[in-house]
């Protein structure tokens, strides 16, 4: 909500909206003697006062501060109130001249961010800030920074970065002003007035069709016998995103019932894998949403490619013994230590080349997950819940056209049965 429609859905004038009639105090409840309450003590009611209130300041986490005055005519009720607005809009929560942009955001983001997000979320923000914010703004005060500046920042960003990367950036900035706002260091958060980036016509877009149920058949066929031979299989039959499948554990599994159920994601750090001279490590961490825990059942093509990357494991695992780091995860390294995301990526790139399949990066294979299902009639929502999607309007939106195209075919097959 901007400020404007704040103040004009908030502010009290004599105990009434903007624009209504001026309310006595004396029309209010009264006590059985007849004498109305002001604050915290009854008046009489031949006085006549009017109540002036106003809110005084926003705090997101407990909500207007009103101030609240007493006047004998109107006409001190309206200084009253001009007075109020006045004190509100005035600079009151200054920072001081050393708090910097950039000293601030390291500050919230190590300290009190890490109560208040999830811990992918927090690292893709220091990541962005470090990359494109801390350079250009982390010298300046806090308070210095307006809408106007980061406006015009934003768009020349835009000439070299993607819409998705420019407001993932002001999304980041956004988090520390407000976090700045509601230690009134600053008065306003200047990235409300900012607009978010769109795609351009002219980006460059890389359009991954998904692979089809055939290509899907062709690639969990060939992967047989090599190392991506499960992890082929479980993109390709459970839709899972690839953190959610690299934070899987055995114990996750179970075979009699035929059951996976995803409870972690294995993140990494974005940019470096050392920081301050200290190597970093994937970590495992809940999945993106709350719905994105679920179970999953699997048929027979997937029970026997689990049996053979087991077997595998426990080779690998008698090769290293004991230096062999019991991390329990399905995907390990050489030495049983969680894999890193992106050296996973790689892999499956290069088995794509090897085996000459068309080429699809890793989240794709989960659109071919969904795709596929709808064409085999699986309802959208059954849909939704496997993928770990937070609502089916999300699922709606990614899938509407598949979705559409599906449904004008059944139509369009129910109309001829019934015109022959």
């Amino acid at each position: 909500m901007g400020v404007l429609a704040w103040r004009q859905q908030h502010t009290t004038l004599l105990g009434e909206r903007i624009g209504e009639r001026l309310t006595p105090i004396s029309s209010r409840r009264c006590p059985p003697d007849g004498s109305p309450r002001r604050g915290n003590r009854w008046v009489r009611q031949d006085e006549g006062a009017l109540l002036c209130t106003n809110p005084h300041r926003y705090f997101s986490d407990r909500g207007n501060k009103v101030a609240k005055r007493y006047a004998d005519t109107k006409a001190e009720a309206q200084r009253l109130r001009r007075e109020l607005l006045n004190q509100r809009d005035s600079p009151v929560a200054i920072a001081p001249r050393s708090v910097t942009f950039g000293d601030f955001a390291l500050m919230h983001l190590n300290g009190e961010a890490k109560n208040d997000i999830r811990e992918v979320t927090r690292r893709g923000y220091l990541y962005v800030l470090g990359l494109l914010a801390l350079p250009k703004f982390g010298n300046q005060h806090i308070g210095d920074l307006t809408s106007q500046e980061l406006s015009a920042y934003f768009v020349q960003l835009r000439t070299k970065y993607s819409a998705s990367q420019v407001n993932h950036l002001r999304a980041a900035m956004s988090r520390v002003f407000q976090a700045a706002l509601n230690h009134q260091l600053i008065t306003d958060n200047p990235i409300r007035r900012t607009k978010k980036q769109r795609p351009a016509p002219t980006d460059k877009v890389s359009t991954q069709h998904p692979w089809n149920l055939d290509e899907c058949k062709h690639a969990m066929a060939v992967s047989v016998g090599t190392e991506m031979d499960l992890f082929v299989h479980l993109a390709i039959l459970t839709g899972a995103r690839l953190g959610e499948l690299l934070g899987l554990q055995w114990k996750d599994i179970d075979e009699k019932a035929k059951t996976l159920t995803i409870r972690r994601a294995l993140t990494e750090q974005r940019g470096s894998r050392h920081i301050e001279g200290q190597s970093t490590q994937p970590t495992l961490g809940p999945p993106k949403t709350a719905k994105s825990i679920r179970t999953l059942t699997f048929g027979t093509a997937l029970a026997e490619s689990l049996k053979r990357h087991h077997a595998v494991q426990e080779v690998m695992r008698a090769e290293v013994e004991p230096n062999w780091a019991d991390s329990d995860c399905v995907f390990t390294t050489r030495n049983g230590t969680a894999v890193w995301p992106s050296n996973f990526t790689a892999k499956f790139r290069r088995f794509l080349r090897e085996h000459d399949l068309r080429h699809q990066n890793v989240h794709a294979l989960r659109h071919a997950f969904a795709i596929n299902a709808l064409a085999l009639g699986v309802d959208l929502a059954s849909i939704s819940r496997a993928l770990g999607h937070a609502s089916l309007q999300i699922t709606l939106d990614i899938y509407a056209k598949e979705a559409t195209d599906l449904q004008n075919k059944a139509t369009e097959g129910l109309g001829a049965y019934f015109d022959t």
